[in-house]
Order: C-alpha cells, then sequence, then structure tokens
C-alpha cells in the first residue's frame, strides 16, 4: 500500500501467490481521510452512504465534499474507511514493484 503527495492516491496492491497469479491493484483517488491498518491479510472495500462515517473519533463526516464517496473497509479483525473520490482496479502479471498501471510514470 502507498499514500503519496499529490492529489490524494492512495494504492492497495495484492502480492502474487501460488493460488493467485497475478496482483491486483486498487487505486482511490482523492482521499481525504482514512482509517486503515497498513499491513493486513484479505479485505472487503464496498462503497456505503456517508452515515457509515458516524461514530469514527476522527469526525471524518465533517470533510465530506459533492463528489467525495465513503468506502468501508473490513478484514480480519478490523474495520476501517476511505473518504474519497473514483476506485479504480487493474489486475496484471507485473512484479511486486513494477509500477502501477493506474498511476502515471
Amino acid at each position: 500500500m502507498s499514500y503519496a503527495a499529490g492529489h490524494g492516491p492512495l494504492l492497495f496492491r495484492s502480492g502474487k501467490t501460488d493460488n493467485y497469479p497475478t496482483r491486483l491493484d486498487v487505486l482511490i483517488l482523492d482521499v481525504r481521510a482514512m482509517e486503515i491498518r497498513s499491513w493486513f491479510e484479505g479485505i472487503e472495500i464496498r462503497q456505503v452512504d456517508h452515515g457509515y462515517l458516524q461514530g469514527f473519533p476522527s469526525n471524518p463526516i465533517d470533510l465530506i465534499e459533492e463528489g467525495l464517496n465513503v468506502y468501508a473497509l473490513s478484514g480480519r479483525g478490523w474495520q476501517g474507511f476511505i473518504l474519497g473520490g473514483r476506485l479504480l482496479v487493474h489486475e496484471d502479471e507485473a512484479d511486486m514493484m513494477a509500477p502501477s498501471a493506474l498511476l502515471p510514470n
């Protein structure tokens, strides 16, 4: 996973294994707020309504603007969120450290 300066892109990347010979990149643009773990096994990302953000101590609901989406994250033993723009997905057979097709070179 990487988070870079710019227009708030957040890139999740799965590693290749014997059972999954491809890598999967998930890019969320224009990230304004998030609560995630830096490492995890398994993740589910669902787009949900803004009400999902109520109750998070960081008060991300105050950052909602037109065009932003709320993505609920869940994995083994944790839940989180991302408040951001579009979500893009790309699957390929490239090496783990090769650039993502979703990001400009």
